[in-house]
């Protein structure tokens, strides 16, 4: 065996903290499992209400602490978690309970639970037991001279003498070799079981991700679909009526032209006026298809101008913040631009922080969009299939509408479409939920998921509301 250099020092350190951190969650673990096997006893009187309030704050501190153990291990292994984990939150019903408890992720947990809650103390304690032994005996035994002799030096063995104090010292050289040894032995065997527990299998894995994939397959084709039916109304109740009025003004120019030809001017000046206006319209539509001001002052220079435009002052955080495609920049534009108006709308807030930064992960970069206001709160993302009933209603009859979701969060935006949002032409109460709203926080949710990525809501009575947008750079 190699003496022992600076960097193999560093290594069996770090061995070292990595093992004393799981066992001191070891007493987490331990009292997780404890109350779980407290419950367990409980949970068929699921139906007269106690499983339905004990039951998902365990749940919530399991996930948790399986989430934490799975960062812990990753990062001291070097390894890249291949898949986001779930986050639970909000009431269940029963019957939701019985799913959440029985899922594949639910079982991960509880495995790693019993795993961790067998071995992380005593990894912990040879950690602090190995090298500590190693050290006293090396240095301390050769003082045995300095103790009376009615209470000799008492280490692993009692030392009187000189050939004891050699013994004693050999002692603490094995112990430094076996703490040599074992602490990377067992700080890989703990993180790599983590590892092994709560990552899914490379199927589970796989059919996450094409589920994954199918829903943001989903998402794009309805937010397409949205953005067609957007711009047929746009163009139909826009630019074509108004280019409709110009045939009409022209044809009644003409009629006045063959008998009083001065007759014919106030027509042609509105037929003038008309023509403006219907290119006006197609230059807003061809606006809101990728705003040109994206290609010419980039995403923090578009933000600029939407927060300068929101009748609430607003402050822009742009640091940290990268280019990213040009498709992702579209639709963080489009998102910033539904929150910011709803907020104008709904929110009663005084003041808006608006931030984009680029976040860079192991995997990808992460384009994120956050909005917090000082409102009222209560805003909530409708269920997907009443926020696609909404979209599909106010479609079928061409009712251009406000993209109007709960309090506090939003469609469209100042000079800006609520593309993608949905429509509807009215806001329901705090908290509530109809064919007719949410479907601007529903629109929001449904393009980040085109992209892969997510919308993370935080709106609780009185405010504050935050909305969290995370879109993927590489999808």
């Amino acid at each position: 065996m190699r003496w022992p250099t600076q960097a193999g020092l560093r290594a069996r350190a770090a061995d070292a903290v990595f093992l004393l951190r799981e066992a001191v969650y070891w007493f987490a673990s331990l009292g997780t499992l404890m109350v779980a096997l407290v419950l367990l006893p409980f949970l068929s009187l699921g139906l007269l209400g106690i499983g339905l309030y004990l039951l998902p704050g365990v749940l919530r501190i399991l996930d948790l602490l399986a989430a934490r153990a799975q960062e812990r291990a990753a990062g001291f292994a070097g390894a890249v978690i291949p898949f986001n984990r779930r986050r639970l939150g909000g009431r269940y019903s029963f019957g939701e309970l019985a799913t959440l408890a029985t899922a594949p992720e639910t079982k991960r947990d509880v495995s790693w639970l019993l795993f961790h809650a067998a071995f992380a103390l005593l990894a912990g304690a040879l950690a602090i037991a190995l090298p500590a032994g190693a050290l006293l005996n090396l240095l301390v035994s050769p003082f045995w001279m300095l103790f009376p002799a009615d209470a000799p030096l008492g280490m692993t063995i009692a030392i009187t003498s000189w050939p004891a104090a050699f013994l004693g010292m050999l002692i603490g050289a094995v112990y430094g070799v076996l703490a040599w040894l074992l602490l990377p032995w067992m700080a890989r065997r703990m993180s790599g079981g983590t590892l092994a527990i709560l990552s899914p299998r490379r199927y589970e894995e796989l059919s996450r991700r094409i589920q994954d994939l199918s829903a943001a397959r989903a998402s794009a084709l309805a937010a397409h679909a949205a953005e067609l039916r957007r711009i047929e109304r746009e163009l139909h109740d826009g630019a074509q009526n108004r280019l409709v009025g110009v045939v009409m003004m022209l044809g009644l120019a003409q009629r006045a032209a063959e008998t009083e030809p001065a007759a014919a001017v106030p027509f042609l000046v509105r037929a003038q006026d008309a023509a403006s206006e219907a290119l006006a319209g197609l230059r807003a539509a061809v606006h809101d298809i990728y705003p040109p001001v994206l290609d010419e002052l980039g995403l923090g220079g578009a933000a600029s101008a939407l927060t300068s435009r929101s009748p609430i002052p607003c402050s822009l955080d742009v640091e940290g913040l990268l280019r990213a495609p040009a498709a992702v920049e579209s639709a963080a534009y489009f998102v910033l631009a539904e929150a910011l108006t709803n907020a104008a709308k709904h929110s009663g807030a005084s003041r808006i922080e608006v931030v984009l930064r680029t976040e860079s992960t192991p995997r990808e970069d992460v384009l994120v969009v956050e909005v917090t206001d000082d409102g009222r709160g209560g805003a909530a993302v409708p269920p997907p299939d009443l926020a696609a009933a909404a979209v599909s209603a106010v479609a079928r009859t061409s009712v251009r509408g406000a993209g109007a979701g709960a309090p506090g969060a939003g469609a469209g935006a100042p000079g800006a479409p609520d593309a993608g949002a949905g429509t509807a032409d009215a806001a329901v109460g705090v908290g509530t939920v109809d064919a007719g709203s949410g479907t601007g926080l529903a629109g929001i949710a449904r393009r980040a998921a085109a992209f892969g990525g997510r919308l993370v809501l935080s709106s609780p009575e009185g405010g504050p509301t935050k909305v969290r947008v995370e879109l993927p750079c590489a999808f």
